[in-house]
């Protein structure tokens, strides 16, 4: 199988890889930070990468959509996603789908508690960082999801389960 002709300017533009046969199937970690990086991106990565363990963005162009195609990498662990505002309760469902997803950090996306709250249930997920503009009812929204996910600790307005000092931050449940 060759790459197509999108598919060959894809590569060539963002990893300077000229065949098939020299695109690694397994990633480590994906970083991108203030960068155009968007669905289309991801979409043409997720048709030749089988797995990335982490994937760091920063304001970065992806939507939804993008989670759509994201959510195709197996064995992904780590999934940040800060000061993406095009990013909604939409891709909840794409969360819920990523069986080895442990970390999940949506601060400063559109998603609120209150979506969380509604259809996030990821048994593998282990911590949540999420920005909170529900002021309404946060501690009953964190037992629901407590309930639903034992595992999991949810933290609020925060990147970090540690200060900077190196104390531990505590979950809101």
């Amino acid at each position: 199988m060759n790459l197509s002709k999108e598919e060959k300017k894809f590569w060539q533009l963002h990893f300077r890889i000229e065949k098939l046969e020299a695109i690694p199937k397994e990633w480590t970690t994906f970083k991108r930070i203030d960068s155009e990086e968007d669905d289309d991106f991801f979409y043409f990565l997720s048709l030749r990468v089988a797995s990335i363990l982490e994937i760091h963005l920063k304001q970065t162009l992806v939507t939804d959509e993008g989670i759509k195609h994201i959510s195709k990498f197996k064995d992904l662990e780590i999934l940040y996603l800060k000061k993406h505002n095009k990013i909604t309760k939409e891709s909840i469902p794409y969360f819920n789908e990523m069986k080895s997803l442990q970390s999940l950090n949506i601060t400063k996306t559109k998603i609120t508690l209150t979506d969380l709250c509604k259809s996030l249930n990821n048994q593998n997920l282990k911590e949540v960082f999420i920005s909170s503009e529900d002021s309404e009812d946060i501690v009953e929204k964190a037992f629901v999801l407590k309930e639903r996910m034992p595992n999991c600790n949810v933290y609020l307005d925060t990147s970090f389960k540690t200060d900077v000092f190196g104390n531990p931050i505590k979950p809101i449940f």
